[in-house]
């Protein structure tokens, strides 16, 4: 190899080296990952979510007594209710398992929130 091309190598290597620093940078590799969500079962579940806070009202569920064993148990009717062969809820018309995920997204939120309002411990069957 001449000397010229070795130069013209390192120039090379040199400039892309030159264009990566005018590459944005962002630290958010140890972060969570939304993307990874799936968007049709999301989608589905907030259908859920509007449907229950047009019926009683936004936020309505952080008020019930007794809210995580009810949650328990509501997402099992919706779980059997797929068992079963029902894949649709008669009365929203919404897919029985977005019912399920909405249950058990609230008592996790419950059980994130530590909220003692909603959670009676008296009443607790069955909380990992």
């Amino acid at each position: 190899m001449i000397k010229e091309q070795e130069n013209q190598i390192i120039t090379d290597i040199t400039n892309k080296l030159c264009d990566v620093s005018d590459v944005g940078v962002k630290y958010d590799s140890e972060k969570p990952d939304y993307s990874l969500l799936p968007p049709n079962a999301l989608e589905e579940t907030v259908k859920v979510l509007t449907f229950g806070a047009k019926k009683y009202s936004p936020g309505n569920w952080k008020k019930l007594d007794s809210a995580w064993n009810r949650y328990f148990a509501a997402a099992q009717r919706h779980m059997w209710a797929l068992q079963k062969g029902e894949e649709i809820d008669p009365e929203s018309g919404y897919h029985h398992a977005a019912h399920a995920a909405c249950c058990l997204f609230f008592m996790l939120e419950i059980d994130k929130t530590h909220n003692s309002d909603t959670i009676d411990p008296n009443q607790l069957t069955f909380h990992i």
